[in-house]
């Protein structure tokens, strides 16, 4: 028989009594064990300072007994190299009283009893020591002088004893608090296990035992929808009952969904593949004595979040534009088009590779919705090798002969996290080497035991200066090394400056053809 809905109790309103029980003791107990921690760290404070007192008073006592061991001898020898001691005890004597004074003792009296040992001092200065340095021939006898002296070690015993003991009192309290914070914490760690024991027991009863009820009559409803789903006396499963109930009758629309979006997706394919094609632009005619060639391998579906764009800026100039725009998928891949259309008009205006990224930045944290990227932008002049670059945030490009490697370092931060500027680097690209350029998916992979692929992988890869060839060899090298779905989209550029024998040749080879087209002997 179901509860009366007025009656039932509240699944939320359960467990909401179990949390504040729950941390009402953890509350009590931290706080009182805090406070005891916190009384313990005074009292060891204040022991500390009790302990500085004594070596204080030790201290005022050696500089006392150095004061008249100086008259003392200088009263037997008249020799003034015995007050040295009288008068250095003095001075020393002086900063011992200040330090004393100043020290934060709950102790009565304890400001009375270092004025007495100070006044008797001074009364012994004034009744013997004054008096031989004034006239060594009127020295008082010694049996006053020694009463005088006995006056302050007594001052000093009684200052000395009382800190002692003040010292004694405070070990002791210490210890007596240290043995109630262990109490305590017993206690405390004793209450957290009963009551996660009694927590954990109503948490089965009131929570899994009903969730297992109605997993049970969900499964049941895969062979048999007539299957009833239980009842229970807290609203929140009632809910979920009630849930799994209105899911098993929309299951029937939701296919119907699924086949009308599923012809959604199909439409939308063709969209990916002109998007896609838009990401790896086609590289055109390259110039006499350049190669170069492309790699990029989304790591979802048939679009990725990075992007590539290679052209002339005029006869002279060559630009490389890479990109990797965070995340991956349509919605990066369309913010990847955007950043490198951008860039592409920032480098026709003339910009410097860092300004261009600068300008860039500026014009992405004006828009909310674009994501973070990291870019890297090189231009070329055609006719020296010279190059300029920069980096933001993305591996550094590398130059290769085949044998050797250069690595450009010199990078800024990613673009769109901050307000940031960018340098412009210069480097040669040197007759028969070739310029990689890549996104950090190559390096990333990720192989056996979750290693990366990483920058000695890849130099081992950089053995030839062909483009075609280097990134088949990357390519190879990455999919041979990687285990399960490639976790980052991989792109790649291959740029190769020819000999300059080949470029020679070629411009030979350019010159005979002239010959024999003026003088009519091309042959087809």
């Amino acid at each position: 028989m179901q509860r009366d809905p007025a009656r039932r109790t509240s699944l939320r309103t359960r467990l909401g009594i179990i949390a504040v029980v729950f941390l009402v003791m953890v509350l009590v107990a931290v706080g009182l064990s805090a406070l005891m921690i916190r009384q313990w760290d005074r009292t060891l404070d204040a022991r500390g300072e009790a302990r500085a007192a004594v070596a204080d008073v030790a201290e005022l006592s050696l500089s006392l007994s150095d004061q008249e061991t100086g008259i003392r001898g200088y009263l037997l020898t008249a020799d003034d190299g015995f007050l040295e001691p009288y008068y250095e005890g003095a001075t020393i004597q002086t900063d011992i009283v200040s330090r004393l004074l100043e020290r934060d003792l709950d102790l009565p009296d304890f400001v009375a009893l270092v004025d007495i040992a100070v006044d008797t001092g001074e009364q012994w200065r004034n009744d013997v020591a004054e008096p031989i340095l004034a006239d060594i021939e009127a020295a008082p006898d010694d049996e006053f002088a020694q009463q005088r002296f006995d006056q302050v070690r007594d001052a000093l015993d009684a200052l000395d004893a009382a800190v002692v003991i003040h010292v004694d009192e405070l070990a002791e309290r210490a210890r007596q608090i240290q043995r109630n914070v262990i109490g305590v914490l017993f206690l405390s760690a004793l209450a957290a296990i009963l009551g996660t024991a009694l927590a954990a027991s109503l948490f089965r009863r009131w929570v899994l035992r009903p969730l297992t009820r109605i997993g049970d009559a969900a499964r049941a409803l895969s062979h048999d929808d007539t299957v009833p789903l239980p009842a229970f006396d807290a609203p929140e499963l009632q809910d979920v009952s009630d849930a799994v109930g209105q899911l098993q009758r929309s299951l029937r629309s939701a296919r119907d969904d699924a086949v009308a979006a599923l012809r959604g997706i199909e439409q939308s394919a063709v969209l990916a593949i002109q998007v896609r094609s838009e990401l790896a632009d086609e590289i055109g005619e390259m110039p006499d004595g350049w190669a170069a060639h492309t790699l990029l391998v989304p790591a979802e579906g048939v679009v990725a979040g990075d992007c590539f764009d290679i052209g002339l800026l005029d006869a002279a100039h060559l630009y490389i534009v890479l990109i990797d725009v965070t995340g991956h998928g349509a919605s990066a891949a369309l913010n990847a088009l955007k950043a490198k259309s951008q860039l592409r008009a920032a480098l026709r205006t003339r910009l410097s590779p860092g300004a261009s990224l600068d300008w860039l930045s500026r014009e992405m944290l004006k828009d909310e919705r674009a994501d973070l990227l990291t870019a890297s932008v090189v231009v070329i002049d055609l006719d020296t090798g010279h190059l300029t670059y920069a980096n933001a945030g993305h591996p550094a490009p590398i130059l290769t002969d085949g044998d050797q490697r250069l690595v450009l370092d010199g990078s800024g931060p990613l673009i769109g996290a901050f307000a940031a500027t960018w340098s412009t680097y210069e480097a040669e690209l040197p007759a028969g080497w070739t310029l990689l350029t890549h996104t950090d998916g190559l390096t990333d992979t990720i192989g056996a035991d979750r290693e990366r692929f990483g920058d000695e992988r890849l130099a081992s890869c950089l053995s030839t200066t062909d483009p075609v060839a280097l990134l088949a060899q990357i390519q190879d090298a990455t999919e041979a090394f990687r285990v399960g779905d490639r976790s980052d989209d991989l792109t790649a550029i291959a740029v190769r400056r020819a000999p300059i024998t080949d470029t020679a040749n070629h411009q030979n080879d350019d010159a005979a053809a002239s010959d024999d087209h003026r003088n009519g002997t091309i042959t087809p």
